[in-house]
């Protein structure tokens, strides 16, 4: 990773389980993903209720990413 400007949000949930789920559909794609939450170090879980988690990727891997999450998380 070179710095932070190379890696951007591509989605937000609001649920830790569903984070979880879209990361390793990334991961599974080949695509590297990390998950930003305020939820002050997991003393606070509540938070991410309202402050959601972003779903965060390089910049490169955007459009990948957005093709990855709305095909894999579309309902039936």
């Amino acid at each position: 990773m070179k710095n932070n400007d190379d890696i951007i949000s591509v989605h937000k949930v609001y649920d830790s389980m569903e984070a979880d789920l879209i990361k390793m559909q990334l991961e599974s794609e080949g695509i590297e993903s990390y998950l930003k939450s305020d939820n002050a170090g997991g003393a606070l879980p509540y938070l991410t209720m309202t402050t959601g988690i972003e779903i965060m990727v390089r910049r490169e891997d955007a459009q990948r990413a957005d093709k990855v999450i709305s095909e894999k998380n579309r309902p039936d």
